[in-house]
């Protein structure tokens, strides 16, 4: 039996604040990527006058989440363990790159490479004060979606985010401000984004986007990535 590799996983992380998110569903709209963790129950905006702010979709695996509520340990679970609790939220697991995010991630990058040394591993770093002031910005502890617990309060959540990014800087040599297109060409999917009208469906906030900005889905995907650097591993 050959032992899984990772080879359809993109394995997400960046501190909370990171504008990770965003980030991440301009990725997904590759058509090569499996998108079928998202579900209504799993969604975040916020409404900051006529802005939306905050892009939470899909799984996010963690403490006190739906699914990886023991990733804040992974290095005491199996590798077995850990593939099923990937698994979990995806309707159709088979086709397509899988991304599963978690900002515990960060704090075990050396493991997850070990374990899936074919899986592209993508971080996403702000700085630590603009991190913690954004998630603030975002809605920070009446987030509904995903959950912060384990950060308990701000002081926590300042100090966690200064490990989670050091830890991101040490492994991750290059951050970069990329295009869409420069961080599809990285990771190994193809560049070419599913058609306008599939995109406005799969996701609603993207119509309000280009109306805001006045550009098209690819622009304001491309927007969406730049601000924020992005690492490849």
């Amino acid at each position: 039996m050959v032992e899984y590799d990772g080879a359809d996983l993109i394995i997400a992380m960046g501190a909370p604040g990171s504008r990770w998110s965003g980030s991440i569903r301009a990725i997904q709209a590759s058509i090569d990527i499996n998108s079928s963790d998202d579900d209504s129950d799993r969604i975040y905006d916020l409404i900051d006058g006529e802005m939306p702010l905050g892009w939470h979709r899909g799984a996010y695996w963690g403490p006190n989440h739906q699914f990886g509520h023991n990733f804040d340990c992974l290095d005491d679970l199996t590798k077995e363990e850990v593939i099923e609790e990937f698994k979990r939220p995806f309707t159709d697991w088979e086709p397509g790159i899988k991304v599963i995010k978690s900002h515990w991630f960060s704090y075990h990058i050396p493991l997850l490479r070990e374990w899936f040394p074919k899986a592209k591993l993508i971080a996403f770093y702000m700085p630590d004060d603009f991190c913690f002031d954004w998630w603030h910005k975002v809605g920070g502890w009446n987030i509904t979606y995903p959950h912060y617990d384990w950060y308990e309060n701000d002081e926590r959540m300042r100090s966690q985010i200064e490990i989670e990014n050091s830890c991101i800087r040490q492994y991750f040599s290059s951050l970069e401000n990329l295009t869409l297109e420069q961080i599809h060409q990285q990771l190994g999917i193809s560049t070419t984004l599913m058609p306008d009208d599939k995109m406005d469906s799969w996701d609603k906030k993207l119509p309000q986007l280009r109306e805001i900005f006045n550009k098209s889905n690819q622009d304001v995907l491309n927007s969406t990535v730049h601000r924020t650097l992005t690492g490849i591993l």
